[in-house]
């Protein structure tokens, strides 16, 4: 298997049909991604690096074929999100900032990040203190309408949510199970949570 078959696995695996559909979702030159994942244009490591971000497998597993596509099973919880709570998350994970460093008993994507749930508006689906995973890179908003997410405000708010269309372009709507909706609200972005972890039963890592 050589590297461009490598990357359509990727991205069939992460859920994405086409190679324009994921061109689309990660704001990526569709005719050039296309020739990447065709094997008609050759990939430096940068693209690399950017693509296994983004599909959430192992660059090194990308780039060469060794190793697990995708394994690791320690995540950073990076703060807070708010599910009823308004909360602002830490930003600073690039230089290993962050709550804390968690032991996971299963593998998660690579560049997978965590918070911590605060508030009760997404009860009995989600609860105060469990921990919510997600990809750090984020994605276009519009992709991510009707699906729970990890949705951030432009005043830094940070929310689990489900986001809908709001009444004008650029507006969303944000709904709980048993809170008022924030209405009409611009996001800076929103991440589709990739793994939920009860409180009682995440520990931190040894």
């Amino acid at each position: 298997m050589d590297m461009a078959e490598r990357l359509r696995l990727a991205r069939e695996a992460a859920g994405y049909k086409s190679a324009a559909e994921a061109a689309r979702a990660f704001g990526w030159n569709e005719v050039t991604y296309r020739a990447h994942e065709n094997g008609l244009r050759g990939l430096k490591r940068e693209a690399v690096d950017k693509y296994a971000r983004a599909l959430h497998v192992s660059p090194v597993w990308l780039w060469s074929g060794e190793g697990a596509p995708d394994k690791r099973n320690t995540v950073l919880v990076l703060g807070y999100v708010g599910a009823g709570a308004e909360v602002f998350t830490i930003d600073d994970h690039s230089k290993g900032d962050g709550l804390e460093e968690v032991e996971l008993d299963f593998p998660v994507p690579y560049g997978s990040i965590a918070l911590v749930v605060r508030g009760d508006s997404q009860y009995p689906i989600f609860e105060d203190g469990d921990l919510i995973g997600y990809h750090e890179r984020s994605e276009d908003p519009t992709f991510l309408v009707g699906r729970m997410c990890i949705v951030r405000l432009l005043d830094g708010r940070t929310f689990l949510k489900r986001l809908r269309k709001g009444a004008d372009p650029g507006l969303f709507t944000l709904t709980s199970a048993n809170a008022p909706d924030i209405e009409d609200v611009p996001v800076e972005w929103a991440a589709r949570y990739t793994f939920h972890i009860p409180s009682y039963a995440w520990r931190k890592a040894r």
